[in-house]
């Protein structure tokens, strides 16, 4: 550890952008700051601005590597990857002995850390990303092969889920979830029934995995037997019925979002038994939870049901409409849970890891 007192922290990232992972990352830095940490962030000027607010340094770097003049975003969707590695790789190897802890993100950005960092070196791992691309071609293929031997990676490993602990290639033995802010997050008044017009929500994603368009199917079978079911999709449309599609700006207006719903889904096809923020969120907010088995959902807090299932979800639909109040008994013990995610909870077990590592330096 470096002679003072001040754990300075560097977070290389290839981009800036609105992703729950993101989300987790600006977070984070945020509450190392405030506990007194030294934390920066590392990017490609031609990312775009954090969309997340973010407390802390961020150095915008060139090609080389070089930290800009004017140090700011001159953001260009069109940027290639390893245009982005290879600036980062070069910070790192110049910069990187200036930090007590380098924290890599993504499997993308463990390359550069890998092979440019002389400082040490972590690797919180959000998801297992080889599941994330799901094509045929070459290109796609090689994103799955090259996520894959990250988790081969000579760095400390983190995890944000038990279940990534022994996931496949993954073999790790310290777990950090993500967080929430729960003066943001937080219930809603609770009735003894709906109103007249059942609400049921869901987060919209384009993705297969994710499950949205099963949540639009099982609606339509709702609707096809007479019952009255609203639908309010965030973020992106789905398929298969008519529904509200709302975009909450910011985590205030997605919190009023889960509090306006008689029902949250989550229906996402893999690694279930992760942390997905839209079960832990609803959980927060006193709704109750449909899913496919994300944690920390169970039979006594949340209604499980099969992957690909709209019929299931469906029935468990009906069973909700027709007994409200065993749903609002499984909200009030989801929300008992949720406390472990508070982000001052989540940010000082983090540093406790990089503290203990270090002092095991010394």
């Amino acid at each position: 550890m470096k002679n003072r007192n001040t754990l300075k922290i560097l977070m290389p990232i290839l981009s800036f952008g609105r992703a729950g992972g993101m989300r987790v990352l600006s977070q984070l830095a945020n509450h190392w700051n405030i506990k007194g940490c030294d934390v920066t962030f590392v990017a490609f000027h031609e990312s775009e601005d954090p969309y997340y607010p973010v407390n802390v340094k961020v150095i915008w770097i060139d090609n080389s590597g070089k930290e800009m003049n004017n140090n700011t975003s001159t953001y260009n969707a069109q940027n290639s990857g390893f245009k982005r590695m290879y600036a980062l790789y070069m910070f790192l190897k110049k910069y990187s002995i200036e930090y007590d802890i380098v924290l890599a993100n993504s499997n993308n950005s463990t390359w550069p850390v890998w092979l440019g960092s002389k400082s040490t070196n972590y690797y919180y791992i959000q998801a297992y990303e080889v599941e994330f691309s799901d094509g045929k071609n070459i290109k796609a293929l090689l994103k799955r092969f090259t996520a894959w031997l990250t988790y081969f990676l000579p760095l400390h490993k983190v995890v944000n889920a038990e279940v990534y602990k022994n996931y496949k290639n993954i073999k790790c033995k310290l777990v950090i979830p993500p967080g929430l802010d729960l003066n943001i997050y937080y219930p809603k008044k609770i009735l003894e029934n709906y109103n007249n017009e059942f609400i049921v929500g869901c987060i919209g994603r384009k993705a297969e995995w994710k499950g949205s368009n099963d949540v639009g199917e099982a609606v339509k079978i709702l609707r096809s037997k007479g019952y009255k079911v609203k639908l309010k999709v965030a973020f992106e449309s789905i398929k298969y019925t008519e529904h509200e599609l709302v975009k909450p700006d910011g985590d205030e207006n997605l919190a009023d979002y889960y509090r306006s719903l008689d029902v949250l889904i989550a229906p996402g096809h893999i690694q279930l038994g992760a942390v997905h923020y839209p079960v832990i969120e609803a959980m927060a907010c006193k709704v109750p939870v449909i899913t496919t088995g994300y944690y920390p959902a169970t039979i006594e807090n949340s209604f499980l049901v099969p992957i690909k299932r709209p019929d299931v979800i469906a029935d468990t639909l009906v069973d909700i409409i027709g007994n409200y109040v065993s749903a609002i008994i499984k909200a009030e013990i989801a929300y008992t849970m949720i406390s472990q995610f508070d982000w001052k909870v989540v940010s000082a077990k983090f540093l406790d890891i990089f503290n203990d590592e270090l002092r095991r330096r010394k």
